[in-house]
């Protein structure tokens, strides 16, 4: 390589450098602004948030890996929650055995946030991926204590009298 060539290159890799710093913090916001792949209680989360993020991951529940979904539900699950449940391996089999319609889910519908005791009440009704209709609730509270404090989070999820029939999502018998 002669001399000249080299130079001739140098101002145009200079000019690339300082392109590349210049759209970095850019690239930066972006990527901020950008959805989250792995969602986490959050305090800037309201209830009705931390439901829909729960239910978007759930009805996409082996995407991006097996069980995902039910591993941001878990993420979600109140401390307490997740002492009367266990470890997550139990807490993706009780979605499947008892929560099936959740999994995979069409579409699903929010009704306004029910605000009662200190606690957040989530309506939900959904389409399971059978075509059948299911209902539950959300029972959020705002956790007190570190490293969740002031975050919503899920204490549990009822299912109303009528609200899921007795079928997995596939429409087989549980």
């Amino acid at each position: 390589m002669t001399p000249s060539r080299f130079s001739a290159r140098a101002p145009r890799r200079q000019a690339q450098l300082l392109l590349g710093a210049a759209l970095l913090p850019l690239a930066s916001a972006a990527f901020a602004a950008a959805p989250q792949h792995d969602p986490k209680p959050d305090p800037k989360l309201d209830p009705m948030q931390v439901v829909r993020i729960q239910l978007e991951a759930l009805a996409q529940n082996d995407k991006p890996a097996p069980d995902s979904g039910t591993a941001v539900a878990y993420a979600f699950a109140s401390p307490e929650n997740r002492r009367h449940i266990g470890p997550l391996p139990q807490f993706s089999a009780m979605i499947h055995k008892t929560f099936a319609p959740l999994l995979n889910h069409r579409s699903a519908h929010l009704n306004p946030i029910i605000m009662q005791s200190g606690y957040a009440l989530e309506r939900v009704e959904l389409v399971a991926r059978n075509g059948h209709t299911a209902r539950f609730i959300f029972v959020l509270s705002r956790q007190s204590e570190p490293p969740y404090a002031d975050c919503w989070m899920t204490d549990g999820v009822l299912i109303p009298p009528g609200g899921a029939d007795q079928q997995d999502g596939d429409g087989q018998q549980m």
